[in-house]
């Protein structure tokens, strides 16, 4: 795929801006586990860039990619879920998901 289009919505990119500004030299990796009710989630961790990566650009912020999460990521929604603890969701538009949205079948 040549284009991936990551949409960050501006609760989550202040959410990631902080997090980069305490640790500098890492990205916002975007990888694929196993998991949820439909089967397959996509995650964001804070990480270096590995070989084979898939380097993207989004808010001025530079986002990798696992290779086996690539084909997932063509067009995605990055967002936080409000709560005593706020978590990063990923949204793939494109794939069936489940009713809560954080996972979908490949």
């Amino acid at each position: 795929m040549d284009i991936h289009v990551i949409n960050v919505n501006s609760d989550a990119l202040k959410f990631i801006t902080e997090a980069l500004s305490k640790n500098p030299g890492m990205y916002p990796r975007i990888v694929l586990r196993s998991g949820g009710c439909a089967g397959n989630m996509l995650l964001l961790t804070l990480d270096t860039i590995y070989v084979g990566d898939i380097e993207c650009s989004s808010n001025g912020i530079t986002f990798v990619i696992e290779p086996v999460a690539e084909p997932y990521t063509e067009d995605i929604t990055i967002c936080v879920k409000p709560g005593l603890t706020p978590e990063i969701l990923i949204h793939n538009n494109i794939k069936k998901t489940c009713r809560c949205g954080k996972s979908f079948k490949a």
